[in-house]
C-alpha cells in the first residue's frame, strides 16, 4: 500500500512539474508573439506613414505598400487570437454567466473553450493546407514589390496553433 502511495505521489509531482513546464513554454511563445505583433504595428505605422508622405510630397508611393501593410494586418489578425486566447481576453456573455452559480459557470466555461478548441482545430488544419500549398508553389505577393507570401502563411498557420493549445490547456 506505501508504494502504491508512493508512486501516485511521484505521478503528481510529475504531472504538476510538466504543467508548470508547459506554462512557462506558452507564456514564452505568448510573449515572443505579443513582441512580433508591436514590432509589425509599428513596421506598418511607419511604412503607412513614409507612403502618405512620399505619395504627397513627391508623388512617388513606397512600392509595396499595400501589400507589406496586407500581410502585417493579417499576422497581427491571428497573432491577436492567439495572444487572447492566452490573456483569456475573448468576448464572453456575463450578464448571463454571472447570474449561475459557481458550478454552473463551470460547466459554461468548459463548454465555450471545449467549441473553441474544435473551432481553432478546424481552422488551424485548414490554414496548415494553405501553408503548404504557399510553400509548395514558392508563392509571393503581385505587386510592384514581390516578396514571399508563404512564410507569412507559415506564421498565420503557427499562430492559430498556439491560439488552440492555449485553448485547451485552459
Amino acid at each position: 500500500v506505501c508504494n502504491v502511495d508512493l508512486v501516485i505521489h511521484y505521478r503528481k509531482i510529475t504531472m504538476q512539474l510538466l504543467v508548470s513546464g508547459l506554462k512557462k513554454i506558452f507564456e514564452g511563445i505568448s510573449n515572443i508573439v505579443m513582441s512580433a505583433s508591436a514590432v509589425i504595428t509599428l513596421a506598418i505605422a511607419i511604412i503607412g506613414t513614409i507612403d502618405v508622405l512620399t505619395t504627397s510630397l513627391i508623388k512617388k508611393p513606397i512600392p509595396g505598400a499595400a501589400e507589406l501593410s496586407q500581410a502585417g494586418l493579417a499576422l497581427l489578425l491571428f497573432f491577436g487570437l492567439a495572444v487572447g486566447a492566452r490573456t483569456g481576453a475573448h468576448i464572453k456573455v456575463d450578464i448571463l454567466i454571472e447570474r449561475m452559480n459557481e458550478r454552473g459557470q463551470n460547466i459554461c466555461s468548459a463548454i465555450g473553450y471545449l467549441f473553441t478548441a474544435v473551432f481553432f482545430m478546424l481552422w488551424a488544419h485548414q490554414l496548415w493546407l494553405l501553408a503548404l500549398k504557399s510553400w509548395s508553389i514558392r508563392e509571393i505577393a503581385l505587386g510592384l514589390l514581390k516578396f514571399p507570401i508563404y512564410p507569412v502563411k507559415i506564421a498565420i498557420f503557427l499562430s492559430m496553433v498556439v491560439a488552440t493549445l492555449e485553448t485547451i490547456r485552459q
